[in-house]
């Protein structure tokens, strides 16, 4: 049969092992037994390293577990050290006043452990030397049988056997397949019942956040038409977000507004208010035009509804501030319990200072930002703009270069290229231009002599020359652009003055002629 102890009587003992040390004015480590003996590296090292922390203190929080130790060492025949141990813990718990009963517990551990069977026997898990020191602490063996165990006595021998049970059968029941495979399966259900409590939180949390009972909005109510309160609130809300300072000033207004309408005012003054709440929050000059938390939709809809004289116009805006600002009330009220009304309120209102400075640094910073990258792009558009006119300039400049070079130009030059050119125009067509039938009979004998052909050239040479001179003077600029002009045409005439050239150096070195004589057709 599997030994069980209860759960009271474990943490019983364990309570209490620390008191009762505590009134008797009684070290945890009574000498002469420190016995902080060296683990055995051997049997811990076969232990998992989540495991290798646990101590008989350990298991003895775990009533299950101390019973899977029971069970491992009975069926190891060792399990009279951890008997012993616990009923030296219930023996401690004893009263001293009980004198009969603790005489009676004290006979049945000295018959049962202290004998040469167990503790001061060949199997203890004593030595010697501490075997004769607990006899000595005891008074002697004949005070031991016969006088009630002290509990001095009690912890000394405990302490004896924890470490024994500690270093050699604990690292045998951590390392077993059973107690891992139970570890096992305690972490999945822990996991799972951590999953489940989580979720369940969560619900909770949820269910709250968007539920509020009617007594917290009827608090709030009342909150928002106390114009101090109202006011503690605003500030509180200002540093939250950008609008809530808004919806708050927005609720009161209309609820002054449904006053007005219930109070049956007149209907020139229910306008005016009508316009003054939509001027200042649903369709404001300043941007944004919606200054409050609702959406384009809701704003479109008041505004078709504005000259509906009744107090349900901003019922649906009234609404959706309500239910924005009811997120922070609870905040509110916890901050409000904690601090005095006087401590309160400059708190609130050093916060306000503090947020407002830091939006107005903030959107400085943006001004200047944006200040600074309009201020690049004008740069650079100034830079683009100045190339392109230094490069307009340089063309300009290049254009009126090269005009000027053309203007510079002799005109000698330019007639004689002239002259050369009509020359060898009419060279081609005296030389080489025949007519067809030349061409296939024999003609006339052409009596040619080079004095005669030298002096009709020379004439017409002068001719043209004259004449070229006239024109050239006369129309100096249009002679230049049609030169320009006909810059193609000029390689033929080039050309043919080559020719004329090279004929007249043949004529020139070819012997004398002679008498006239005939010279056939080209």
């Amino acid at each position: 049969m599997v030994f069980f102890p209860s759960v009271s009587l474990i943490f019983s003992c364990v309570s209490l092992h620390v008191e009762q040390q505590r009134s008797m004015n009684l070290p945890i480590s009574i000498e002469p037994f420190p016995l902080k003996r060296s683990r055995n590296a051997g049997l811990w090292s076969k232990v998992a390293a989540v495991f290798r922390g646990y101590r008989l203190l350990t298991l003895l929080r775990q009533p299950q577990e101390i019973g899977h130790f029971m069970t491992s060492l009975k069926e190891n025949d060792a399990s009279i050290h951890l008997s012993c141990w616990l009923d030296l813990e219930r023996y401690k718990v004893i009263s001293k006043t009980d004198k009969s009963f603790r005489q009676e517990k004290s006979t049945m551990i000295v018959k049962k452990y202290l004998n040469e069977d167990y503790f001061f026997g060949p199997g203890s898990p004593a030595t010697e030397k501490q075997q004769k020191d607990i006899l000595v602490k005891a008074g002697g063996e004949e005070k031991l049988q016969s006088e009630t165990l002290s509990n001095r006595v009690a912890i000394a021998i405990q302490e004896i056997i924890r470490p024994y049970l500690e270093e050699t059968w604990m690292p045998v029941f951590l390392s077993s397949k059973e107690f891992v495979e139970r570890h096992k399966v305690k972490e999945k259900e822990k996991i799972k019942s951590d999953d489940r409590a989580a979720q369940l939180n969560r619900i909770k949390a949820r269910k709250a956040s968007q539920m509020s009972t009617s007594r917290d909005i009827l608090l709030f109510r009342r909150a928002l038409l106390n114009p101090s309160t109202c006011k503690q609130f605003q500030d509180y809300v200002s540093v939250k977000g950008e609008l809530l300072e808004n919806d708050v000033r927005f609720w009161v207004e209309v609820q002054r507004y449904k006053d007005l309408c219930h109070s049956h005012s007149s209907m020139v003054i229910i306008q005016h208010k009508i316009s003054t709440i939509i001027n200042c929050f649903i369709n404001s000059s300043i941007p944004p035009s919606v200054q409050i938390n609702i959406s384009h939709d809701q704003a479109r809809r008041i505004l078709e509804r504005r000259r509906e004289l009744g107090p349900y116009i901003f019922r649906e805006a009234q609404i959706a501030v309500f239910s924005e600002l009811l997120k922070l009330w609870p905040k509110f009220q916890v901050l409000s319990r904690n601090l005095s009304k006087a401590k309160l309120i400059p708190l609130l209102q050093e916060k306000r200072a503090k947020h407002r400075a830091k939006i107005r640094k903030q959107r400085r910073l943006e001004e200047e930002e944006s200040e600074r990258k309009l201020q690049l792009l004008q740069e650079e558009r100034e830079k683009q703009e100045s190339c392109v006119s230094s490069e307009k300039d340089e063309r300009d400049s290049n254009n009126e270069s090269e005009q000027k070079d053309v203007s510079k130009m002799p005109r000698r030059s330019h007639s004689s290229f002239s002259i050369q050119r009509t020359m060898s125009l009419q060279l081609d067509s005296q030389i080489f231009q025949r007519p067809q039938s030349s061409l296939m009979i024999h003609a006339e004998p052409l009596l040619w002599s080079y004095s005669k052909y030298m002096e009709d050239q020379q004439k017409e040479g002068e001719d043209v020359l004259s004449l070229l001179e006239n024109s050239a003077s006369t129309d100096s600029d249009s002679s230049i652009l049609s030169v320009n002009s006909k810059e193609g045409s000029q390689v033929p005439s080039i050309a043919s003055t080559r020719r004329f050239t090279k004929m007249n150096r043949r004529v020139k070195t070819c012997p004398n002629p002679g008498p006239r004589r005939s010279i056939p057709a080209i």
